[in-house]
C-alpha cells in the first residue's frame, strides 16, 4: 500500500521565516521526498490535517494561499493516478512510482532527468556514477538557486556563470572539469533520447572539460617503511613503534592500507568487498569493480598475516574486512561509500602522527606499489599487468617522476654520447636501451632506517 501527503519543513536560514512544503510518499517501508516552491509561515500550516490554513480576509497573501492549495490538489490527483496505473500493472517500487510522479510533475527538468538516468544506473550496480549524476546536476541547481531547471533551458552563459563560481570558491580545474563533463554528459543523453532538440551551439562549447596532472599520491619507500613498522598484524618485538600509539580504530586502517599496498595496489572497494571464498588453493581471485577484470594473486605471508588478524573481526561474516555487511547493492554501496570517507580520514590522522606531510588516502597504496615496483626496476607491462589496467597508457599516470640526481645524471651521459672520441667508459649507465631501466635501480639511493623493517615481503 502507498500512502502520501504533504509536509512542512521549516527553514535553517537565521534571516528567514517559514519554511517549503514537500510531498512525501511511503511504500513497502521506504519513504521518498520532492521539494516543491510552496512557501509558507507556521501559522498557515496545519500539521495534524496536513493542508494549508487560510486566513481571514481577502489579501495578495491570500490568493497566493489559494493558488497553493489548487497545485497541492492537482499534485496529488497526479500521484494518486500514477499510483493506480502502476498497481494495474502489478507490483512495483518507491523508485518507479517518484520516477514516475517527476517526469509528469518537471518533465524535461534536469534534476528529475538526472535522477531518471541515475535510477537505471544504479540498476546496473554503476553507483559511483550514479553518485556523480546526483552530485553535479544538485549542485548547479544549488548554484542556480532553484528547485529545478529545464534541460532546453541551459545555456553557454549560465554554464560559463556556473564555472565562474565554482572558480570563486576555489576548487580545481580538475573538479571543475567533472561538474562540466558530467552536466554535459546528461545533456547529451537528453538529445539522444529526444527529449530535447540539439541546440546549433552546445551550451558546454566554452566549458574547461580537460584534465590537468595532478599531485603524486605515491609515497616514497622510506614513508611505506615508517608506516610498515606501525603494522599491527606484527608481533610486538617486531613493531618499531618510535612514540607512535595507534589506537584500535587506527591501526585497523592502517592494516587495511598495508593490506592494498601489498596486494598489488588493490583498489579499496575491491578490498571491501572480498570474500572468504575468493581465496583457495593459497591464492586470491577477485573480479575489479570498475573493469570486470579476473585478478589473481598469491597469498604471500604478509598478506595472510593481515587477514589472520582481521579473521576475530569477520567470524561470522562472508567477507575477509569488517566493513561490508549483507549482500543488498545498496547496502553494499551505502557501507562501502561510508567507509572509504572513514578510511580517509584515519589515513589522514595517521600520516600526522608519523610526520609524513603528504595528502594519504586509500588510493596511495596503489600509486605507490606501482611507483615502488617502477624504481625496484619492473619493466613497465610487469607493473601494468600487476594492477590490473587494460592500457599502459593508464599506469603511466600512476608512476611518480624518476629524483632529479637520476635524471640530472642521465642528461650528462646523453650530453657526453655525441663528443667526439667518446667510448662510453665511465658512464654513468651502461650503453644499449636494453640496460638502461635495469641499471636505474642500483644508481638510485635509498636510505632506510637500520631499524625499519623492510616493506616488501
Amino acid at each position: 500500500m502507498t500512502s502520501y501527503g504533504f509536509c512542512f519543513r521549516p527553514t535553517t536560514r537565521k534571516d528567514r521565516k517559514g519554511g517549503r512544503l514537500y510531498l512525501r510518499v511511503v511504500h513497502g517501508g521506504e519513504s521518498r521526498s520532492v521539494t516543491t516552491d510552496y512557501w509558507v509561515y507556521p501559522d498557515e500550516w496545519d500539521p495534524a490535517g496536513r493542508r494549508i490554513m487560510m486566513p481571514y480576509g481577502h489579501s495578495e497573501r491570500s490568493q497566493q494561499l489559494m493558488e497553493y492549495q489548487s497545485a497541492m490538489h492537482c499534485d496529488t490527483m497526479r500521484l494518486d493516478n500514477i499510483i493506480k496505473e502502476l498497481a494495474r500493472r502489478g507490483a512495483y517500487t518507491i523508485d518507479e512510482v517518484m520516477d514516475r510522479y517527476r517526469s509528469v510533475m518537471f518533465g524535461n527538468a534536469l534534476g528529475t532527468y538526472t535522477e531518471h538516468l541515475a535510477t537505471d544506473m544504479e540498476r546496473e550496480k554503476l553507483w559511483r556514477t550514479a553518485r556523480g549524476y546526483r552530485t553535479a546536476a544538485t549542485r548547479f541547481i544549488k548554484f542556480l538557486g532553484k528547485s529545478d531547471i529545464k534541460l532546453e533551458n541551459l545555456s553557454a552563459n549560465l554554464i560559463g556563470d556556473f564555472q565562474q563560481q565554482l572558480k570563486a570558491e576555489g576548487m580545481t580545474m580538475n573538479t571543475i572539469s567533472f561538474y562540466m563533463r558530467t552536466l554535459r554528459s546528461i545533456y547529451n543523453k537528453a538529445v539522444a533520447d529526444g527529449r530535447i532538440p540539439k541546440q546549433f551551439e552546445s551550451p558546454f562549447q566554452g566549458a574547461y572539460t580537460g584534465l590537468q596532472t595532478t599531485r603524486k599520491l605515491a609515497l616514497t619507500a622510506e614513508e611505506l617503511a615508517i608506516l610498515s613498522a606501525l603494522d599491527p598484524t606484527l608481533p610486538k618485538s617486531e613493531r618499531q613503534t618510535n612514540g607512535v600509539d595507534l589506537d584500535r580504530r587506527l591501526q585497523e586502517a592502517l592494516a587495511m592500507f598495508l593490506f592494498c599496498y601489498h596486494a598489488r595496489g588493490m583498489c579499496f572497494v575491491d578490498m571491501c568487498t572480498l570474500k572468504k571464498r575468493d581465496i583457495r588453493d593459497g591464492r586470491l581471485k577477485y573480479k575489479r569493480r570498475k573493469t570486470g577484470q579476473m585478478i589473481e594473486l598469491a597469498v604471500h605471508p604478509t598478506l595472510r598475516r593481515i587477514l589472520d588478524w582481521f579473521s576475530i573481526r569477520t567470524r561470522g561474516s562472508d567477507y575477509l574486512f569488517p566493513i561490508i555487511s549483507g549482500n543488498s547493492p545498496r547496502d553494499i554501496n551505502l557501507q562501502y561509500t561510508s567507509g572509504l570517507r572513514v578510511q580517509n580520514q584515519r589515513l589522514k590522522r595517521i600520516a600526522t602522527m608519523v610526520g609524513i606531510d603528504k595528502h594519504i588516502s586509500t588510493h596511495s597504496a596503489r600509486h605507490s606499489w606501482a611507483t615502488v615496483a617502477k624504481n625496484e626496476g619492473l619493466p613497465l607491462a610487469v607493473i601494468s599487468e600487476g594492477l590490473g589496467h587494460t592500457n599502459q597508457k593508464t599506469t603511466e599516470i600512476y608512476l611518480a617522476s624518476m629524483n632529479r640526481q637520476t635524471l640530472d645524471k642521465a642528461s650528462r651521459q646523453v650530453s657526453d654520447a655525441i663528443k667526439p672520441g667518446y667510448t662510453g667508459k665511465g658512464s654513468i649507465f651502461p650503453r644499449g636501451r636494453a640496460n638502461f631501466t635495469q641499471n636505474i635501480r642500483f644508481v638510485r639511493t635509498v636510505r632506510r632506517p637500520a631499524e625499519v623493517m623492510p616493506i616488501i615481503s
